[in-house]
């Protein structure tokens, strides 16, 4: 039986979530609040140390007085959470004036999309002094959403609930529930037919299947205890297979004279990358 990918999955996730009528609702359910302006930025990140290490965001948006970077992780533990983190004031850094006072134009917040081992469906998290027990700025704000668990309690509740919480749970339900879900909600229903079209264009799942293939390969090295050195190694071969693999997809892509954002969200690869195949 064909595998089908949900939007845990970041190609599928910006084919099918990133546009207005589906991410500014989204985006409003989480935040609790309307939001007036949309604007999807460059997720890429200046990498600053040679140790830093995925420097691409998955979905980085500017609303009219926020910048909202949403990270989505197929699991969560302590080195998301520092990963996570990292982004959070990289991207408050990056977003600061410097000079005899800081300037601060727009708050930063960071939604981590989290889809297996999340302990809570919402936490919401700020800077705060736990010694004086008050709260240092709302400059910076965390959201850790928890799918499994929003997931589970529909199943739980008989499929049952509150206005809202379909955006979240519509985001890794199989294509079955997804469509009977789609019958109460115009959004998912939207949602539900770019998610299988996601599904039937084999560059989209080629690209997954490659992913998921890499990922295996590097637990197997771990379970074998294989030394650091050698998996470093390993890992920066696969890295440098999985580069060569999106570039030939990219250039297949402006053969077909697909656009160039969507050939970078597929490939991962910039928009000054890409071009670089048309000279």
């Amino acid at each position: 039986m064909k595998k089908f990918y949900t939007a845990r999955y970041e190609p599928i996730f910006m084919r099918s979530v990133v546009k207005p009528n589906i991410l500014k609702p989204l985006l409003e359910y989480i935040l609790e609040k309307e939001i007036i302006e949309l604007q999807i930025l460059n997720p890429n990140l200046i990498q600053d140390t040679y140790k830093t290490r995925g420097q691409r965001l998955d979905l980085l948006v500017k609303t009219k007085d926020e910048i909202i970077n949403v990270e989505l992780n197929s699991n969560y533990n302590e080195t998301i959470m520092i990963r996570n983190l990292h982004y959070v004031f990289k991207l408050a850094s990056e977003n600061t004036e410097r000079g005899n006072k800081y300037k601060v134009d727009n708050k930063i917040v960071q939604i981590n999309l989290n889809f297996i081992n999340s302990k809570h469906e919402k936490c919401e998290y700020l800077l705060y002094d736990k010694t004086h027990k008050i709260e240092l700025t709302d400059y910076i704000k965390i959201y850790n959403i928890g799918i499994d668990k929003y997931i589970k309690n529909y199943y739980n509740n008989s499929k049952k609930f509150t206005k809202g919480e379909e955006l979240i749970i519509m985001l890794d339900l199989e294509k079955k529930e997804l469509e009977e879900l789609s019958e109460k909600s115009e959004i998912v229903d939207n949602f539900k037919e770019d998610v299988i079209k996601a599904n039937e264009d084999e560059l989209i799942v080629n690209w997954i299947s490659r992913e998921e293939e890499q990922k295996q390969y590097e637990e197997v090295l771990y379970e074998k205890g294989l030394s650091q050195g050698k998996q470093q190694g390993l890992s920066e071969g696969i890295e440098k297979g999985l580069m060569k693999k999106s570039n030939e997809i990219a250039k297949k892509m402006l053969e077909l004279n697909m656009d160039l954002e969507t050939i970078s969200k597929v490939t991962g690869l910039t928009i000054d990358e890409i071009k670089n195949f048309k000279s």
